[in-house]
């Protein structure tokens, strides 16, 4: 597990650039590991009625998304991802005592909310383009 502290950017999970990895018959999101500092997009059933484990103890935090193409995911990520180094950066893992979990420090709070903002503006746009098509 890496140390937030020695981590300087914060791994990235394209999807290829053809293609549509994020399907229409499930809910995507946007996906914050805390533990391993990665962010990347996916889509799954298991998150639209039950969050994981993982979500519940904070180790990784999701936000949905609109389902859109590879391409427009990526170029997603990216912006996003410089929110989701500054958030990695504000955490620490509680492991011992019970309960697990994520300890989180001043700026998280600001960084949380930075990528919850650009999610919505996702939304808004995708939105805007169903309204006019």
């Amino acid at each position: 597990m890496p140390d937030p502290a020695h981590v300087k950017e914060i791994a990235r999970g394209y999807l290829a650039e053809e293609g549509a990895d994020l399907k229409s018959e499930k809910a995507a999101f946007l996906s914050v590991d805390l533990v391993h500092g990665r962010i990347r997009a996916c889509s799954a059933d298991q998150y639209a009625d039950i969050a994981p484990v993982l979500v519940g103890s904070g180790w990784r935090m999701c936000w949905p998304i609109p389902l859109v193409g590879n391409m427009r995911t990526n170029a997603f990520i990216a912006d996003a991802a410089e929110h989701a180094e500054n958030l990695f950066k504000r955490v620490s893992l509680r492991t011992d005592p019970d309960p697990p979990g994520v300890i989180l420090y001043a700026g998280a709070g600001t960084a949380i909310d930075a990528i919850q903002r650009r999610c919505a503006e996702e939304w808004k746009t995708f939105y805007e383009a169903f309204e006019r098509a």
